[in-house]
């Protein structure tokens, strides 16, 4: 209970200190001490770790106007929930860990999750709402019902978005160009079922015959990150060592990584298909594309956002060095699978204790709106909004969006594309960044340190310009 305490207190802005004269003492359990020297605020203690997830069995709980899902109900001495055990079960992932289901690839299929089970919104940040519960009970008490917002630790910019794209095509021949799109007419047809798509890349399949490189996007990108004020980490990988992975090899794309840095935009890891499941690579690869890339390389998303367990994942990312992973995200559709519009370290069972990295939630991904979009009959831009909205609404972001390449419509539909140029155009409008992993960790990292997280982190100033 304790690391969730101290996730809450950093997303808050709160400063942890073990004192019994400190301005607020927060209790954790049943029957509070009557000496307190401070203002005391009882969390009653409901916690009980046998207890195991079943379909039904949340209770709804009606507070400042909005539904909150409680896994553990109201303790009826104090008519409150056990905030920090619903947090704790949202972000140290107990709602998939008796989930023996995988799909094909060996992720975890959303038709398994907590959501899809029992009816929960992906949509909605469940800890994220929990949070905020918290802390207004902490402000105002029990009497007055409110969700306020968490504050941002960035001067004038009211939310931080993590802006990435992972490099999962990059050209380097005609001839690897020209079977990618040939697949992609096939996507069009069978799977995504979009004459626009068809179109498109038929299109740049006769410009690919003439001479254009088709699929050399980041110089085109990062000019538009100069026009529109945004800079972007692009996650690449650094081994082929299955037929899922890139046809690229990381030695031919290196100068085009070298100049992300010059512009201001930064390099990640995109682990391997087999990095985690067989391989256990990640570390291996992180050293091969430090090499290439001529940087510091800190952060990771797996290919396929493939993992089957999360212990195995947060073990990798850890002994790989990485400061920061952005894994936690659903292949096909999009939202909240740890309920935090926020970062968060994840929880090591095995130590009894946070990671020393940072988990950026993956909220938004282009192949996962434009599935969302099919299965749910909504317009892709309308789910991006409200996935985005429910984030700003409650608090400083710490999510990470991520378009592979949004330049051309080699991974997605032109009008999913077009999703990430509006959200990125209304930057201003919402007092919003969208920003590099590097840039983010600076910018938030003294948050979790005043809350007694990640405080081995030391990290150079990057303001966000």
């Amino acid at each position: 209970m304790t690391y969730a305490f101290r996730v809450f207190a950093a997303i808050y802005g709160h400063t942890v200190v073990e004192k019994q004269n400190a301005e607020v003492q927060c209790f954790y359990g049943r029957t509070p001490p009557t000496n307190s020297g401070s203002r005391l605020f009882q969390i009653p203690a409901l916690y009980q770790a046998e207890r195991k997830y079943e379909e039904d069995a949340f209770l709804r709980h009606r507070y400042a106007g909005q539904d909150l899902f409680l896994f553990h109900g109201i303790d009826p001495a104090t008519g409150r929930p056990d905030w920090l055990a619903e947090i704790f079960l949202w972000l140290s992932n107990e709602y998939e860990a008796g989930i023996s289901v995988r799909d094909e690839i060996k992720r975890i299929p959303y038709s398994e999750t907590v959501f899809h089970r029992s009816g929960l919104s992906p949509f909605r940040p469940h800890a994220s709402l929990l949070m905020a519960w918290m802390e207004n009970a902490i402000r105002q008490g029990d009497t007055t019902e409110a969700l306020p917002k968490a504050p941002s630790p960035v001067k004038d910019v009211e939310h931080l978005i993590v802006c990435s794209h992972d490099i999962d095509f990059y050209f380097t021949n005609r001839t690897s160009a020209l079977v990618r799109l040939g697949k992609n007419l096939c996507i069009a047809l069978i799977g995504y079922r979009s004459w626009s798509y068809f179109a498109d890349n038929l299109h740049m399949m006769v410009q690919l015959l003439v001479g254009r490189r088709v699929g050399d996007y980041l110089p085109a990108l990062m000019e538009a990150g100069s026009q529109h004020k945004f800079q972007s980490t692009f996650f690449a990988v650094a081994r082929n060592g299955h037929r899922r992975d890139p046809d690229y090899r990381i030695e031919q794309i290196s100068s085009q990584l070298r100049c992300a840095a010059i512009g201001g935009f930064s390099v990640g890891l995109h682990g391997s298909y087999r990095s985690v499941v067989e391989d256990r690579s990640l570390a291996e690869e992180a050293n091969c594309l430090r090499k290439n890339a001529g940087q510091q390389v800190i952060s990771s998303r797996q290919h396929w956002l493939r993992f089957s367990r999360h212990r195995d994942l947060f073990d990798a990312v850890a002994t790989a060095g990485m400061l920061v992973d952005s894994s936690l995200g659903f292949p096909d559709m999009v939202g909240f699978r740890n309920g935090a519009a926020f970062a968060f370290p994840p929880y090591d069972f095995e130590r009894e204790a946070p990671h020393s990295f940072l988990e950026i939630p993956l909220v938004l991904m282009d192949g996962s709106l434009q599935a969302a979009s099919r299965q749910l009959h909504t317009p892709a831009d309308v789910l991006a909004e409200q996935v985005l909205g429910e984030s700003r609404d409650l608090g400083w972001g710490g999510v990470s969006v991520l378009w592979h390449n949004p330049i051309e419509s080699l991974s997605v539909p032109a009008e999913v594309n077009e999703v990430f140029w509006k959200c990125v155009k209304k930057q201003s409008e919402f007092h919003e960044k969208w920003m590099s992993v590097e840039q983010f960790l600076s910018a938030s990292i003294h948050r979790y340190q005043r809350a007694g997280l990640l405080e081995g982190i030391r990290i150079d100033p990057q303001p966000p310009t």
